[in-house]
């Protein structure tokens, strides 16, 4: 997926489609936040598991966004 189109679903606040593209991105992104944005997508699939792993998965999503937001902006 292209950042242009990435850009465009956060314009229409489709996160989870948006963090779905923009988290394998390489250039321009750490590795640490490649790891938030797929925390944050994987939160949205699988908010029970990380539930049960102890993390609050609204925190894991609002950060992703966060940094999505911050590296696409």
């Amino acid at each position: 997926m292209k950042a242009q189109e990435v850009r465009r679903l956060i314009a229409a606040r489709d996160y989870k489609a948006a963090l779905r593209g923009a988290k394998d991105f390489r250039l321009g992104v750490t590795k640490e936040q490649r790891s938030v944005m797929a925390r944050g997508y994987e939160a949205i699939l699988y908010a029970d598991f990380y539930r049960q792993i102890g993390k609050n998965p609204d925190v894991c999503i609002r950060e992703g966004i966060a940094v999505l937001q911050e590296v696409m902006g």
